[in-house]
C-alpha cells in the first residue's frame, strides 16, 4: 500500500521540486517537515527524501547541491547507524557554504520534568519513538565525524547553565526555541531545544 501511494504521489512531489529549483537560487531544505512550511524552504518527509539513503539524494541533488538544511526534532528518531549515514549524505551533497541547523531535545536541560517528557520512551508526544537524548557534545560528534564544524547556538551545559544566541535568521526558524516557544513567555527557559549550526 505504501509503495502504491509513493508511486502515485511522487510525480507531484517531483514537479514541485522542479518548480522550486527554477524559482530559487538557493536550495533550502526543510527535513521532516510534516505540515510545517516556511517561505523559500522546500519541505520534505521521509517518503520522498529519506536522509539515510544516498539514492534519494542522488535523485534530487545530482546537479545542484544543498545550501541550507533545517531539521527540528527529527534526528532523535534515528538509530546511530542512520545518523551516521545522514551526516555523510549531507556532507557529500551540500555546497561549500552549507549551513545545517539541527534542533533536538536537550539532554542537559535542568528540569527533570522536561527530561521525563523527551527522553526515549518518555511521557511526551512522540517520545515513544525517540532513540537518543542528545547533549551539545554528543550531537556535535555525529556531524564532526562526517567532516562538519559545530557551532552550538542554544543549549544547556554540564553545569545546568543555559546559553543561547539563537535568533530567527536566514538559517531557519526553530519553533521550540527559547524566543519562540510560548512556554517561555515568563522569561524562564522552560522549554528549549539543543540547537546547533553545522558548517564545512
Amino acid at each position: 500500500m505504501k509503495n502504491i501511494f509513493y508511486k502515485i504521489t511522487y510525480p507531484f512531489f517531483y514537479l514541485k521540486w522542479v518548480i522550486y529549483l527554477l524559482t530559487n537560487k538557493e536550495i533550502k531544505l526543510l527535513v521532516g517537515a510534516g505540515l510545517t512550511k516556511f517561505k523559500g524552504w522546500f519541505p520534505t518527509d521521509v517518503q520522498f527524501l529519506d536522509i539515510t539513503k544516498e539514492s534519494d539524494f542522488q535523485k534530487l541533488f545530482s546537479k545542484r547541491k544543498i545550501d541550507k538544511v533545517l531539521a527540528e526534532h527529527v534526528l532523535e528518531h534515528l538509530t546511530p547507524e542512520q545518523l551516521k549515514l545522514a551526516a555523510i549524505n549531507f556532507y557529500k551533497y551540500s555546497a561549500q557554504e552549507i549551513n545545517i541547523r539541527i534542533a533536538v531535545p536537550d539532554g542537559f536541560h535542568k528540569d527533570s520534568k522536561y527530561i521525563e517528557q523527551v527522553k526515549p520512551g518518555g511521557a511526551g508526544n512522540g517520545a515513544d519513538d525517540h532513540k537518543h537524548l542528545f547533549n551539545y557534545k554528543s550531537l556535535s560528534e555525529v556531524f564532526e565525524n562526517a567532516g562538519f564544524k559545530a557551532t552550538p547556538i542554544e543549549y544547556w551545559n554540564e553545569e545546568k547553565e543555559f546559553y543561547t544566541v539563537y535568533k530567527n535568521d536566514g538559517n531557519g526558524i526553530i519553533r521550540r526555541s527559547f524566543i519562540n516557544d510560548k512556554r517561555n513567555s515568563g522569561g524562564s527557559p522552560n522549554y528549549t531545544s539543543l540547537i546547533i549550526d553545522f558548517t564545512k
